[in-house]
């Protein structure tokens, strides 16, 4: 992993419709270093998308990517679930 990334972030983004996983996998791709996704089925035909997404310990960081996150055409709801450095 890069020197530049020292936090690595958890985020449960809820995905409204499964067959636009990719295309949100995608987005969130455009929009941060990404060490990994994990696709889990809540049932009722929602997705969660797990994001691991890496980023440079900054103020505000967090904050700034969750909104970003939440303003992807098709994501109903996010959720911050673990912060770590790396």
């Amino acid at each position: 992993m890069s020197d530049e990334y020292n936090v690595i972030a958890n985020f449960k983004v809820y995905v409204e419709n499964p067959s636009k996983i990719q295309e949100v996998k995608d987005k969130i791709g455009s929009m941060a270093k990404v060490y990994k996704f994990v696709e889990e089925d809540v049932g009722f035909g929602i997705k969660v998308l797990r994001s691991f997404l890496m980023f440079k310990d900054s103020e505000g960081g967090i904050d700034q990517m969750e909104e970003k996150l939440r303003s992807i055409d098709g994501v109903s709801e996010t959720q911050l679930e673990d912060v770590s450095r790396i």
